[in-house]
């Protein structure tokens, strides 16, 4: 019994020691749910329990809060500033209803919360007319394309069909119709 009780003894004795370092070591991230990872650290509790190390229900939920992730600090620094004593029960609770408050207020925002900055313009002094006008900035070309040029010699005419002149320059548009054009009535 002795040579059992030696050889699988240090095994217990080795797992215990990996458990409490993976409770020593446990970190809780950003992306994934901090309940989730509330319910991982309890069972890690249960497990050294069950080794027969077993660790204050204060002190777990202390241990909760001080593993908590970056963006939760002010929810923790709340937590650390209560008179009261927290179970870990309850502290998985209010867990759960912050996380669920901070997803509702994600998706009434629209996603991530978008950083939010004021534009503010410029208005210089002109001293001939004594008014202040804002400035704006005047709108850059953001095309690179080029306006194609037409030859009349190829182009129809919209309005008779013949080749040689625009219909703004038509003869036979029936609003210059028996009219000489503006340059003829100069010359004469």
């Amino acid at each position: 019994w002795d040579a059992l009780n030696a050889k699988f003894g240090a095994t217990d004795a080795g797992s215990e020691l990996y458990i409490m370092e993976s409770f020593h070591d446990y970190k809780m991230v950003n992306n994934r749910s901090v309940v989730e990872q509330a319910h991982e650290i309890q069972c890690i509790v249960k497990e050294l329990e069950l080794l027969k190390c077993v660790l204050p229900d204060k002190f777990v939920a202390g241990c909760m809060i001080a593993k908590l992730p970056p963006s939760w600090r002010n929810f923790a620094t709340t937590l650390k500033h209560k008179r009261q004593e927290i179970s870990v029960e309850n502290m998985i609770a209010s867990l759960d209803v912050e996380e669920k408050a901070r997803a509702k207020d994600t998706t009434e925002k629209g996603g991530e919360v978008q950083p939010t900055a004021n534009m503010v313009q410029r208005y210089p002094q002109n001293k001939n007319k004594g008014k202040n006008k804002p400035v704006f900035n005047k709108p850059t070309k953001t095309t690179t394309f080029k306006k194609k040029k037409f030859n009349k010699a190829e182009l129809e005419c919209y309005a008779c069909g013949k080749p040689g002149h625009f219909s703004k320059e038509c003869p036979e548009r029936a609003d210059r119709r028996g009219k000489k054009s503006s340059k003829t009535v100069n010359m004469v």
